[in-house]
């Protein structure tokens, strides 16, 4: 079975499971409309299939971590409406953003409401294999604390853009926490109802969070090179909301200043002409700062294969390297 066919298989388990704990029947209606529109809307289901491939990974089955795979998606959800209204997005999968059609208010409650989701979807797996005590806690310890640390990155990358002096290091860390612990979490999660061991879980669990900084490296790359109809996202959004991504960090720092002055001139300019974000992206580009980038997360994934040594030969430890592969080569 090849990687895409596999993950729209576990896709569409993951999609039923979804609607089991975010259903059209929820109410308000509007609560319904508004919590389901992103989930509706696409996305790569990249986290729960992470988690269901991890549990395989260990001898488990897929349907082991089915509750668990959810909830890290609707996790994943809460995220990104959250995050467009403080990046005043537009639109998101090609689709007006969740605040844009119902408000700020609404949206915000939708965020929490599929935040409330998770610990419930997770309880009931838990529940449901009757995870012994030790397994439970350390269920529920790692979600609670990637959910933490994406808000720390989060705050991060909002500090970010009032500096034109953010490090690779420092970008590094931001980006650890905003999409790198997700999918640390989603692989532990798998592996821990998988029933692993514990070099299998450790091994897995950083597998997740190095492929978390080369998917977001993949994504600033497309950001500003990719197309916008598969993308989902306006190229050169980034630039105008003075995104500190490792493309503009890596620019910064090698270009000449004249190019330099070009770019900070429609970095964090919202109105700025579509001459100016051609201009900077013309920068990104001629300082070689998205070939660098791209080298970057290649070196991750290659680190991510590595991990996977710790398992048996299986074929889910084969998804796994040829998802890692998938981080960086994906279009969309």
């Amino acid at each position: 079975m090849g990687l895409l066919k596999y993950m729209e298989e576990r896709a569409r388990m993951v999609e039923r499971e979804i609607d089991r704990w975010v259903s059209r029947g929820l109410e308000p209606e509007i609560l319904a409309r508004a919590t389901r529109y992103l989930l509706e809307a696409g996305g790569k289901r990249l986290r729960p299939c992470l988690a269901l491939t991890a549990c395989e990974a260990v001898g488990g089955k897929a349907e082991d971590a089915l509750e668990a795979a959810a909830a890290l998606e609707l996790l994943h959800n809460f995220t990104l409406i959250h995050d467009d209204i403080m990046d005043q997005d537009e639109f998101r999968r090609n689709v007006k953003t969740v605040h844009i059609l119902w408000g700020v208010p609404i949206a915000v409650i939708a965020g929490d409401a599929l935040f409330a989701k998770v610990f419930e979807a997770l309880a009931a797996n838990a529940k449901r294999l009757g995870l012994e005590g030790a397994r439970v806690v350390e269920l529920f310890d790692t979600v609670s604390k990637a959910s933490f640390e994406i808000c720390q990155g989060q705050v991060l990358d909002m500090l970010f853009e009032k500096r034109a002096d953010v490090s690779e290091a420092e970008y590094i860390r931001m980006v650890s926490g905003k999409t790198g612990a997700l999918l640390e979490a989603s692989m532990k999660v798998g592996a821990l109802l998988g029933k692993g061991e514990p070099e299998q879980v450790r091994a897995l669990a950083e597998y997740g969070r190095l492929i978390g900084l080369a998917f977001q490296m993949r994504d600033d790359v497309l950001g500003v090179a990719g197309e916008q109809e598969k993308f989902g996202k306006p190229i050169g959004s980034d630039v105008r909301e003075g995104k500190q991504t490792l493309i503009v960090v890596r620019a910064l720092a090698t270009a000449p200043q004249e190019d330099k002055s070009t770019l900070l001139r429609a970095l964090g300019k919202r109105d700025a002409s579509e001459a100016e974000l051609k201009a900077a992206i013309d920068v990104l580009k001629r300082t070689g700062a998205i070939d660098y980038v791209a080298e970057r997360a290649r070196e991750l994934v290659a680190q991510a294969k590595s991990k996977l040594k710790a398992l048996p030969e299986s074929r889910a430890r084969k998804i796994l390297s040829e998802l890692a592969d998938f981080t960086i080569k994906r279009d969309f």
